[in-house]
């Protein structure tokens, strides 16, 4: 089920605020990580909580060493 919370303009560098009611209804807070999926046959953006025990994209790439930076 479908429910309308807002219009949203987006910002620069892609970016789309959440409101605080959005987030509350959706159980999400600041700091939550959310795993953001395309559906390309009905054009839609999906964020969904990430499993507490999957690892992050940050912290997967914390764990593997670039070249040329030090840890």
């Amino acid at each position: 089920m479908k429910v309308w919370f807002d219009t949203k303009k987006i910002q620069k560098l892609g970016r789309v605020s959440l409101s605080e009611m959005l987030l509350r209804n959706a159980g999400l807070s600041e700091g939550d990580t959310v795993n953001i999926y395309f559906d390309a046959n009905t054009r839609c953006i999906v964020l969904e909580r990430a499993n507490a025990q999957e690892k992050t994209l940050e912290e997967r790439s914390s764990t593997t060493s670039k070249p040329g930076k030090k840890k």
